[in-house]
């Protein structure tokens, strides 16, 4: 078992520090590099672990919350293909996700490429590329989502430009106003579809929505993030 453990806590170590040299050490990151060293300390004083009172109460601790967070990352994947729109609808919210300079991430890539399947088959529907500028981001990313959208043949008419957002609460709050008069889909990540779902709902969006593929490289990564963000969405409900 220490040589699985040892792998695991590599794998997590290396994909936690990989997302960091790439798109800056976040929540997710973070927490994935931790769960590796707790993995490859595992492997590497095995014994200790087995028999220390203290160490084994660690070790089950740190098991518990590892498996919820596989439990909860394979229910908000399955749940974020689960697309409820009927590309009929007059609004489709695009929610940002970071850049690197001026370019989409992988993760907001795949959503794009989402938008301009669903804008192809929806000719009537207005694009709201929702998000601002982060740390380390040149332009908005609503900027950077509405190139990536005209340069792929949807015309500008067809696109508004939401650029304050700076969570997935605010994508919805600062775009409410302008789709109040109308059917309302949204486009995120598989992972991000169930949260996002209830800001829709706390901000009074009946929505739809559709499930972008998320890379598998970034799935450890995002669920670990999304896990910390679910509990932290707590706070709207108690406000």
């Amino acid at each position: 078992m220490r040589f699985i453990w040892l792998i695991i806590g590599l794998l997590l170590s290396g994909i936690g520090l990989y997302g960091g040299a790439t798109v800056g050490m976040g929540l997710g990151e973070a927490m994935a590099v931790g769960m590796g060293i707790f993995f490859i300390l595992w492997s590497t004083f095995y014994e200790a672990f087995r028999r220390n009172g203290f160490l084994k109460f660690i070790k089950r601790l740190f098991m518990f919350g590892f498996i919820v967070l596989i439990i909860y990352s394979a229910g908000i994947v399955v749940f974020g293909h689960m697309d409820t729109a009927t590309y009929n609808e007059d609004y489709v919210i695009v929610l940002g996700a970071g850049l690197n300079g001026s370019e989409p991430t992988t993760a907001l890539e795949k959503r794009l490429e989402k938008t301009v399947e669903y804008m192809n088959r929806n000719r009537n529907a207005t694009a709201i590329v929702s998000g601002g500028r982060g740390r380390g981001e040149s332009i908005t990313e609503a900027q950077a989502m509405a190139y990536y959208l005209m340069n792929r043949g949807i015309g500008e008419e067809r696109i508004l430009l939401e650029e304050k957002a700076t969570s997935t609460y605010e994508n919805f709050a600062n775009s409410k106003e302008a789709v109040a008069d109308g059917r309302v889909a949204f486009i995120t990540n598989d992972f991000h579809v169930l949260r996002s779902l209830q800001m829709a709902n706390l901000n009074g969006i009946n929505a739809s929505h559709v499930g972008a593929d998320t890379p598998i490289t970034l799935l450890p990564i995002c669920c670990a993030r999304e896990l910390a963000a679910q509990i932290a969405t707590a706070r709207y409900y108690i406000q």
